[in-house]
């Protein structure tokens, strides 16, 4: 009878990797939250590292105690709609209250074409004058309702809500609409849902197709749509579209499901998500209050899609081409990110909360949200030998080293991250242990525990709490494989 022979062998393992986690956690539970993915400039080919997503520093708080519905930066002024008002504020965090709209929440629209500022809410549209600096209710009895605006060329266009018709201001008035100054979507009966721009193309995004419009020159109403770009997918909702790196990206839905990520290059669509993204997104169920905005910080453009009524955020970040989820973590539980909006203001990424409206400056160098604790976690792809037993004697984070503070909460002075494992594929997990991130200038600190035990399915998870740098390139286990 033959002996079996036992080695012990240096195993890495693949711990960096994007957020995908099917409804079968045997399968895949990987779960990368609070991280992003870099590649690794030390080794060729598809190798990423895991750094930490960016943290949030208060920069102003307007005090309104409402959402920040939407933003938009023109000149020397950021624009803010927190609840039901419209605030300028200057570079010197200056506040000035231009006046109010109908709604406090839900969505709604704002554009700019130089010469004023559009709102709509679905319930009117207002009017913000530069050079007068007058506030006015749109009163022109041919003004639809609507939720979504754009500009293009001078013009305004929103879609009047619950059907196919595209509306057009008077040109560089934001106040005037004359009344046959329409059209429709007609290629499929469907109401549109979003409207948005991108170079100088209007998409028309109804409930199951997506039609593109440009500036034909016409008299009476001056845009038309392209036959030829006509698209099969349609979007969810007025906030559920946004641009990022050159291109437009929404969420779709079509007669068949919903649920993609869409990107539009050169009017030709794609789909951006992973099957465990879509699984992820139709476990939503009502994906119409979907919101969506882009950041860009580190040559990494970052397409954030926030669902308030499934508490979740994912992100897909278009330069690498990998999905991470946001959480801000509220009463111990993870929750969808607080923001929920943003814009680059005097060379800030200044961004809103969805509770409160605080603005926040969105930093690298931070590590938690304004003093509250951001927790990163990454949960790896299962490792396996077939279904043979393996022995993990011992397993080793690689992180960069010595990121304790110099003083501060004793868990940043000698920050951990927290390890825990399961042995049966994600179904059940091990007690936690710490693993050192190694205080101020340790910097040959090994994050190291030894005697895992045996098992067929593992899976590892890590979590750092602490506020400080993290930056994690693998690990390593010495295991056995009993086959």
């Amino acid at each position: 009878m033959a002996t079996r022979r036992q080695k012990t062998q240096s195993m890495v393992i693949p711990f960096c990797g994007p957020a995908y986690e099917l409804s079968s956690t045997f399968i895949s539970s990987q779960v990368c939250r609070n991280f992003y993915l870099k590649h690794y400039p030390e080794v060729a080919g598809d190798e990423f590292i895991l750094e930490g997503t960016p943290g949030l520093v208060l920069w102003l708080d307007p005090e309104t105690n409402f959402e920040s519905r939407r933003t938009l930066v023109f000149g020397d002024y950021k624009y803010e709609v927190s609840g039901n008002k419209l605030l300028r504020i200057d570079s010197s965090k200056n506040i000035t209250e231009l006046g109010t709209i109908g709604t406090s929440t839900g969505p709604l629209g704002m554009a700019t074409n130089g010469l004023d500022l559009v709102v709509v809410d679905g319930t009117g549209g207002w009017v913000w004058d530069y050079t007068a600096e007058t506030y006015t209710q749109i009163t022109d009895t041919d003004f639809p309702d609507c939720m979504s605006i754009v500009q293009v060329d001078g013009y305004y266009l929103v879609p009047k809500v619950g059907t196919g018709q595209i509306w057009r201001s008077d040109f560089n008035d934001g106040l005037s609409w004359g009344g046959l100054a329409f059209s429709t979507a007609g290629a499929d009966p469907d109401p549109i849902v979003a409207i948005s721009v991108h170079n100088r193309d209007v998409y028309t995004i109804g409930e199951r197709t997506t039609e593109i419009w440009q500036n034909s020159g016409e008299a009476t109403f001056n845009f038309v749509s392209i036959t030829s770009a006509f698209i099969q997918k349609g979007g969810v909702g007025p906030l559920a579209v946004t641009e990022g790196n050159n291109a437009l990206y929404w969420i779709s839905r079509d007669r068949d499901g919903q649920g993609q990520l869409m990107q539009c290059v050169g009017r030709v669509p794609s789909n951006k998500s992973t099957p465990a993204i879509i699984q992820e997104f139709q476990s939503w169920g009502d994906l119409s209050d979907i919101q969506m905005f882009s950041y860009e910080m580190e040559d990494h453009t970052h397409i954030v899609i926030t669902s308030p009524s499934a508490g979740k955020t994912f992100v897909y970040d278009s330069t690498v081409g990998k999905w991470h989820e946001r959480s801000t973590r509220i009463l111990g539980l993870n929750d969808h990110w607080r923001i929920s909006t943003h814009s680059l203001f005097n060379n800030l990424h200044l961004v809103g909360d969805f509770i409160n409206g605080k603005i926040y400056e969105l930093r690298s160098d931070a590590y938690d949200e304004a003093g509250a604790t951001m927790v990163a976690t990454r949960r790896a792809s299962v490792i396996r030998a077939k279904q043979d037993l393996i022995t993990i004697n011992s397993i080793e984070l690689i992180s960069e080293p010595g990121v304790g503070l110099e003083s501060g909460e004793d868990e940043d002075v000698n920050p951990q991250a927290i390890l825990k494992w399961s042995r049966d594929g994600g179904r059940t997990w091990s007690s936690e242990v710490d693993l050192p991130l190694g205080t101020i200038g340790e910097t040959e600190n090994r994050a190291r525990t030894t005697q895992l035990g045996q098992g067929r399915n593992w899976v590892f998870e890590v979590s750092i709490s602490a506020k400080v740098k993290r930056v994690i390139t693998g690990a390593i286990a010495e295991i056995v494989v009993d086959g």
